[in-house]
């Protein structure tokens, strides 16, 4: 009986921690990046970013009338937008490392590991999909009715 009640106990309090995780620990965007060599691709740098595939799309979903007014991206119709984790911070570029930099930045620390949170890729409008890689997983939101469907890549 006490162990029962124990196993309960710990599920109950793994689901409310889980189900908090977004207020105790927003996202915060720590940097935002318009590429100049890369037609149509931005760039964000997030920290405490939704743990959950469907977290991270619900996040772009809500927060990208926000990302285009304040930092206008996407700026084209057709864009692929990355979320990045920031990991430790901008790193200078190591040939024994594999980085991802941005040439945009004069600093000698403009690189950061490559650990992508979410890809937002919208580049053909025609087809009325936006498109959202997270980690292994494809997920194809029709952009007329909302509805979202998980695909193989």
């Amino acid at each position: 009986m006490k162990k029962s009640w124990f196993i309960y106990m710990a599920i109950a309090l793994a689901v409310i921690v889980f189900s908090l995780w977004d207020s105790i620990y927003p996202v915060k965007i720590i940097d935002v990046h318009r590429s100049t060599d890369r037609m149509g691709y931005d760039d964000i740098i997030v920290d405490h970013f939704p743990l959950t595939d469907r977290g991270r799309i619900n996040w772009w979903l809500s927060q990208r009338e926000m990302l285009k007014k304040k930092y206008n991206i996407p700026a084209g119709q057709r864009f692929v937008l990355t979320v990045w984790d920031v990991g430790d911070g901008y790193l200078r570029d190591s040939p024994r490392e594999d980085y991802f930099c941005f040439p945009d930045m004069t600093s000698e620390k403009n690189c950061i590991e490559k650990n992508i949170l979410l890809e937002v890729s919208f580049r053909f409008p025609e087809s009325n999909k936006i498109r959202f890689f997270v980690g292994d997983n494809m997920y194809v939101m029709d952009k007329k009715d909302g509805s979202m469907t998980k695909e193989r890549y």
